[in-house]
């Protein structure tokens, strides 16, 4: 029960039913949250964000069920069109126009004229000035999901001025946008992995493009990035940067390759692929395919039951063997002599300290 605004959940029934009962609801500042108190249905109603949320069924005894229509959503729906109940909408509540966005692509509507000119006029009036960082990236990222047609809600986005909420100096080009959608089409062939696909850790490397290490930091403030991803956000066009210039590198080994592809995440995988660059795709199809499965038939047990101690310098001799193989200096019946030989070596060079 979520009193405050006189609304419940009820998850007994296999799934969860959202109840709220029918509100009036006023806001004490543009982009606060609402003071809701009981009222009619009608007013209730045009709380929404947009004429076709309005729809409503009167439940009787049976069918049939009248269709309750108070606000012309059905004309709308006929002709395709998102229009918002009244002038202050996208001032009161500004991630209206993010969630407008969303229902244009997953819908099939389209803001009207009325609608997108509001909306360009609350984002430069500064309506999302007062958003916490906390709503805005829950709305930015649920907006970016899923992956797939991403392109088309990106270049909503980019049209009615929303990458300036996030940071001024964000800038996404027409090749931006080809990039993207041909990585959210490589992302549905690449192989499962443990993480989950996150739309936004596919468009965010690319962003952060036309940003300095500055402006990068000033962007995750402003969406209150979680600590746990923050480090992966600044340093995502890095690590993309440095692996497309080893893979460009015409003396680069499989284990150098090995080496910049496998911390990287799907998403960023797939933004390779898309680059259409031959040897950075042939590079990273090849790891893909073939260098990133090879595993040793070495185990550490093996070199601590041939006399050398537990420790770090045990996987880094397995590490040497690995990218050994992964270059085909070695066979994997020379993988145990191998390893012995970077333990004597190591040891050896500590012994001269």
């Amino acid at each position: 029960m979520h009193s405050r605004f006189g609304t419940a959940e009820l998850k007994d029934l296999g799934e969860r039913l959202d109840i709220a009962t029918a509100r009036t609801e006023r806001y004490g500042s543009p982009a606060a949250l609402p003071e809701v108190e009981p009222g009619p249905l009608t007013e209730d109603l045009f709380r929404r964000d947009f004429s076709v949320n309005t729809l409503a069924i009167e439940l009787g005894d049976g069918p049939p069920y009248e269709v309750l229509d108070s606000y012309n959503a059905l004309e709308d729906m006929k002709d395709g069109r998102l229009r918002v109940l009244h002038d202050g909408s996208f001032t009161d509540d500004p991630t209206r126009i993010l969630r407008g966005i969303r229902f244009e692509s997953r819908l099939g509507l389209r803001l009207d004229d009325a609608a997108e000119r509001m909306a360009r006029t609350a984002v430069a009036d500064g309506a999302f000035d007062a958003l916490s960082g906390d709503r805005l990236r829950r709305e930015v990222f649920r907006l970016l999901e899923p992956a797939g047609s991403i392109e088309s809600r990106l270049g909503r986005l980019g049209e009615l001025g929303l990458l300036s909420i996030l940071n001024p100096g964000l800038r996404l080009s027409g090749e931006d946008l080809i990039w993207i959608g041909r990585a959210a089409t490589e992302l549905e062939g690449l192989p499962p992995d443990t993480a989950e696909v996150e739309g936004w850790r596919l468009v965010f490397p690319v962003l952060y493009g036309s940003l300095d290490q500055r402006a990068g930091e000033e962007t995750a403030d402003r969406l209150a990035i979680r600590p746990e991803d923050r480090d992966w956000l600044l340093g995502s066009r890095r690590d993309l940067d440095h692996a497309i210039e080893v893979l460009r590198r015409p003396s680069s080994k499989p284990h150098e390759i090995d080496r910049v592809l496998r911390p990287l995440r799907r998403e960023q995988i797939a933004l390779l692929l898309a680059l259409g660059d031959p040897p950075v795709v042939q590079w990273t199809r090849r790891w893909l395919q073939d260098l990133r499965s090879l595993s040793l038939t070495l185990t550490g047990q093996e070199l601590v039951d041939a006399g050398f101690a537990p420790g770090p310098s045990i996987g880094r001799a397995l590490e040497a063997t690995r990218e050994a193989r992964l270059d085909g200096s070695i066979t994997a019946e020379g993988e145990l002599q191998f390893a012995l030989n970077e333990l004597k070596s190591e040891s050896r060079e500590a012994g001269r300290e």
